[in-house]
């Protein structure tokens, strides 16, 4: 995870007088200009903890909600029943698990912004085009402005972005938009993408793709069909291929629709179209790493709002069609309400997968609070761990991502000055093995175990160890564990298991392990003990 320590490394070994060099810089083959200003901002204001730009995800998330739930009822007219249900359908697609990795991951701003930005500029052009057929149009040059704008965020959110342009220009020859309106199109995308490309790296491994068509439907074919199953390229291609069908057959209705004026469906065409776009240059980037690289979870961003988008137009068309609309309308409730109830069986996995995978990276935070050289570990943060350790003197010095907090300040400290101890019956626990770590200065090792907290009835937070009563290790709690769950039935989780490094101590040595309670952080109960390995 390289890109997530960007700002860090920037911070390090740049500093404030590059911050507009690195702004603009090339990273991989993207401009990152406003997901950089949101690093930049947890890095002043936020310590790099990544707290602010979760929540920044999970805002630009509810805020891509809100437009598309307007948009139903603004553009198409939707009330009553059809709104819920569109609503929820966009809702779910929004906010399934099987994202995940857009959801725990800061420096995935990038993966969300640009389909919110594409989003609000084809509304905008919608409303613009909207605004020319009806009595009392109200400001119809906002709608333009804001359509010109959202653009250009989407376009320095990620590469992606660029493809709104093409498809605004498209739009506005089909639509017969007004000159001015058209040309307005013409020349900020001009601008945008001249300036976008200027000094820009192609990678050789996108013009290479462009021999390999075939493979490259494939790969597109897999990127929507992972939606539907987590594994089998097979059956992913033929469902993805099924839904690049209905798109294609979209297009062709776009003559009805625009006689018809109805400007919702041209929005949500224009939304499958940018997904298709995403999809194609992705294929280009990655085709190289294999199909199976198309099932990777932060890819559902896209592919959820493809197959959301066609589920609102199906919805849109068939209760517009049909004269039994509310018959289909309890139809179509009843096919959402099945794909939500098989996705809700489904997503312990993608929730399971994305708690292990942080409960690790929180224990390589604790190899690097504690400095112990656990390169295995810390590559579960970062696959050059070398590097990640290069980048501890600066953080630690200015208190930034782990060492932000109280944590990294009690080593060396009294364990009696640093915590109330509680009741022995307070919590349970037991260490379970001792690793020595090679090549430590000074001696540390390794310790697993598990841990409860009885009176809270949760997995306490985190351990910390003390050796004659000075505290000297730290570790997390949320391994998986699921032995002592049937070994203790009211323990109701599986996520107890801990794991922490114990330093500066020397063989035979007695290291008492005390767990830190969630409910209150200045209170130690302890747990077990065990010897250092001599």
């Amino acid at each position: 995870m390289l890109d997530g320590w960007s700002e860090i490394d920037f911070a390090a070994n740049e500093g404030s007088g590059f911050v507009l060099d690195w702004l603009w810089r090339q990273q991989n083959q993207h401009r990152l200009v406003l997901p950089k200003l949101l690093l930049l901002a947890d890095l002043r204001w936020f310590h790099a903890t990544q707290v602010f730009l979760l929540v920044c995800i999970f805002t630009i998330q509810l805020l891509h909600l809100a437009l598309l739930c307007w948009s139903l009822r603004a553009l198409g007219g939707w009330k009553g029943a059809l709104w819920r249900t569109g609503a929820g359908l966009a809702a779910f697609c929004l906010f399934c698990p099987s994202q995940w990795e857009n959801f725990t991951w800061g420096f995935q701003t990038c993966f969300v912004l640009p389909c919110l930005f594409a989003t609000l500029s084809f509304i905008g052009l919608a409303q613009y085009w909207k605004s020319g057929y009806e009595a009392t149009p109200h400001r119809p040059w906002m709608y333009l402005a804001v359509s010109i704008l959202a653009a250009v965020g989407a376009s320095y959110s990620l590469s992606n972005g660029n493809l709104v342009w093409p498809l605004l220009v498209i739009a506005a020859v089909v639509l017969r938009l007004p000159l001015k309106a058209t040309v307005s199109y013409v020349i900020a995308g001009a601008a945008s993408t001249a300036l976008y490309l200027n000094n820009y790296t192609v990678y050789p491994g996108t013009t290479s793709a462009l021999h390999a068509p075939l493979e490259v439907l494939k790969y597109m074919a897999v990127y929507f069909g992972s939606s539907w199953l987590p594994a089998g390229i097979r059956a992913a291609e033929v469902i993805g291929l099924i839904g690049l069908t209905i798109a294609v057959l979209l297009l062709l209705m776009l003559p009805s629709l625009i006689r018809e004026r109805r400007p919702l469906m041209v929005q949500l065409i224009l939304m499958v179209m940018f997904c298709l776009g995403t999809a194609l240059i992705t294929a280009l980037g990655r085709l190289s790493f294999g199909l199976q690289q198309a099932f990777s979870w932060r890819y559902q961003s896209v592919a959820l709002l493809f197959w959301g988008c066609l589920g609102l137009i199906g919805l849109g068309h068939l209760v517009a069609e049909r004269k039994s609309a509310e018959n289909s309308l309890l139809a179509l409730q009843g096919a959402v309400l099945v794909i939500v109830t098989v996705a809700a069986f489904l997503a312990p996995r993608p929730i399971s997968i994305a708690r292990l995978l942080g409960f690790q990276v929180n224990a390589a935070a604790m190899a690097l609070v504690t400095d112990v050289p656990d390169l295995e570990q810390i590559h579960w943060d970062d696959a050059h761990p070398e590097y990640v350790r290069s980048l501890v003197p600066y953080m630690r010095s200015n208190q930034l991502a782990v060492f932000h907090g109280r944590l990294p300040s009690l080593l060396g400290k009294s364990l009696q000055s640093a915590f109330t101890i509680a009741a022995s019956d307070e919590c349970r626990g037991e260490v379970r093995a001792v690793h020595f770590i090679p090549h430590a200065i000074p001696r540390a090792v390794q310790i697993t175990g598990w841990a409860w907290d009885n009176k809270g009835q949760e997995a306490p937070s985190t351990i910390v160890t003390a050796t004659n009563g000075v505290i000297n290790g730290v570790g997390v709690v949320g391994g998986w564990e699921a032995a002592i769950r049937q070994a203790h039935p009211e323990i109701n989780t599986n996520y107890a298991g801990f794991l922490g490094y114990v330093t500066n101590v020397e063989p035979t040595d007695e290291i008492r392990v005390y767990a830190i309670t969630t409910n209150d952080s200045r209170k130690a109960c302890y747990l077990s003990s065990v010897r250092a390995p001599s």
